[in-house]
């Protein structure tokens, strides 16, 4: 299998938290793990669902409070 070829098996995951300390600690964990790979990120649920539709993440983590929002909601957009 090339590297190419293995990159693309990850699952690309996208991550939703209003906290920056947060979001870092968990796409520097995601990282350095082999099938994993963070492809993008955001800080308020409008940034976060423009973005998730144009990448088509394989995952999506989701603070349940974000800035001037709410990741219940952003999850029930986006599974609509």
């Amino acid at each position: 299998m090339t590297q190419k070829q293995r990159q693309s098996s990850k699952k690309r995951i996208f991550i939703v938290d209003d906290h920056p300390i947060v979001r870092e600690g968990l796409i520097t964990i995601i990282n350095h793990e082999k099938d994993f790979e963070v492809c993008g990120e955001a800080d308020e649920a409008r940034e976060a669902f423009k973005a998730i539709s144009e990448l088509k993440p394989d995952v999506v983590i989701v603070d349940i409070t974000l800035k001037n929002s709410d990741g219940i909601e952003l999850t029930k957009h986006l599974k609509a």
